[in-house]
């Protein structure tokens, strides 16, 4: 039973038995894949080793995320590890969907055989993977993804220039030679790159390659969250059998992560001040029958999304990530600004406040008036506290502004994402003010409020403070 399941995850890596004669083709279903394609290639890139080492020593060090989210490497690790899952649930569900129309038997069943896959029933060490072979299978879905966009944007083209045309006709312009040239070319461009694109292409051919992509995508996962993630299957594959993975992810440790499974050893894993990593017990490994088993998955992965996960003292489970991150950027905005703050501004940072956020502020500038009263009225006019302040400024706005920028990159970032299919993900949601500890957010705000009200006060840059 195990040979015959292994012979078919063959078959599916190898692109599976349709042939391109097949009359099968995408056509309208091709921008779909090719966003897929690209969201594919992209998530592949993002799990090598330089990409892994970066963002342990990146955006999981950086001061932001260290006093706000957490230090616990474990913890943030599970974080980006649920992300990029998700990002793949995405994946596999279009392909899961794309493959119910293919000739291939084995193309047909992707959904079981990526099940199996993530239950540990299939062992990938006994699939065919080679770098070459992934290799090209990322050029031909690069390829193919560029191809279909270049499509869409000449059918956009096309259709601008025919409705042009039917205007010109109707008010009896004047212009059809130009016309006819334009539209006899961008209809010749349109006819060429259908039959570059994914449009002309087989279910068969276009699910091989995702499919393909898609199972090295999990094993990447697993290989370089697996020491984190008890969750997550355990794969283990032979030295002799790399996936194009063949790395030490850990520059501390002189042993390769895709060897010696049990030699892994876990570094930098401390508890952070906010939150602790969860230890969720592995899934058990059975196999599960039926042709709806992707299906099952799938509403799992989204009964538990990451976004919804945030713990009760977090910024993101109150719902004030988005609007925290406008205020924090609109405040660094006034402090690097050289111009006087009007009413308008300071109104709307104002109105950024939850009630109970402003009632703190109004405490705290109330206090501080009081205590630098008699330094108000010294020979430098408060002078030497605007300078006490703009440098505080500088320091916590140096580490709070960039959570800040990062969360509303996030959102845009899942919002272009919608609209163009080559829409690059670069943040994690483990980067931004999602995860942030309340308390210590909102302290840190306040701070900054409070602090640009002095800095302009004791300037003399305007009369009155900035938010009340």
């Amino acid at each position: 039973m195990s040979r015959r399941r292994d012979k078919a995850a063959k078959s599916l890596i190898a692109g599976g038995g349709g042939s391109l004669s097949s009359k099968s083709t995408l056509q309208i279903l091709a921008f779909e894949a090719a966003k897929t394609m690209s969201r594919l290639v992209a998530l592949y890139n993002s799990l090598s080793q330089d990409e892994f080492i970066n963002l342990r020593q990146g955006p999981m060090k950086s001061r932001g995320v260290a006093f706000l989210n957490s230090v616990d490497q474990s913890y943030l690790l599970g974080l980006a590890c649920q992300e990029k899952l998700e990002d793949l649930a995405h994946a596999v569900a279009v392909v899961s969907r794309l493959s119910k129309r293919c000739n291939d038997e084995e193309l047909n069943r992707f959904d079981i055989a990526y099940h199996n896959m993530t239950q540990g029933i299939i062992d990938v060490g006994n699939v065919g993977f080679s770098s070459r072979n992934v290799g090209k299978a990322i050029e031909k879905m690069e390829k193919y993804a560029n191809a279909t966009s270049d499509l869409y944007e000449s059918l956009v083209a096309l259709d601008e220039l025919e409705a042009s045309e039917k205007k010109m006709q109707k008010r009896e312009i004047n212009n059809e030679y130009y016309f006819n040239g334009e539209i006899t070319f961008q209809r010749k461009q349109v006819l060429h790159l259908r039959r570059a694109s994914l449009w002309g292409q087989t279910f068969d051919r276009t699910v091989g390659l995702m499919s393909r992509i898609v199972l090295v995508v999990y094993a990447r996962i697993c290989t370089l969250f697996g020491p984190f993630v008890p969750s997550l299957s355990c794969i283990y594959i032979p030295k002799r059998k790399g996936l194009n993975m063949k790395m030490k992810v850990y520059p501390e440790a002189n042993y390769c992560l895709l060897v010696e499974k049990e030699r892994y050893i876990k570094h930098g894993s401390n508890s952070g001040p906010i939150m602790k990593a969860s230890k969720t017990k592995p899934m058990p490994r059975r196999s599960y029958s039926g042709v709806n088993a992707l299906d099952f998955q799938i509403s799992a992965i989204r009964n538990k999304r990451l976004i919804h996960s945030a713990p009760a003292n977090t910024v993101g489970a109150a719902g004030l990530a988005f609007r925290y991150a406008n205020l924090i950027v609109t405040a660094e905005s006034c402090f690097r600004s050289k111009k006087n703050i009007g009413d308008e501004e300071r109104g709307n940072m104002f109105e950024l406040l939850p009630i109970s956020l402003k009632q703190a502020l109004r405490r705290k500038l109330k206090g501080q008036w009081c205590k630098n009263r008699e330094e108000l009225i010294s020979d430098d006019g408060g002078q030497g506290l605007a300078q006490g302040w703009r440098e505080a400024l500088e320091e916590i706005i140096g580490w709070l502004a960039p959570m800040a920028h990062d969360t509303l990159r996030w959102q845009q970032e899942r919002d272009l994402g919608q609209q163009e299919p080559d829409a690059k993900r670069t943040v994690l949601l483990l980067q931004t003010l999602h995860f942030s500890d309340l308390e210590k957010t909102e302290a840190a705000i306040v701070e900054v409020l409070v602090g640009l009200s002095c800095v302009y006060r004791y300037e003399n840059r305007r009369e009155r403070h900035v938010v009340c």
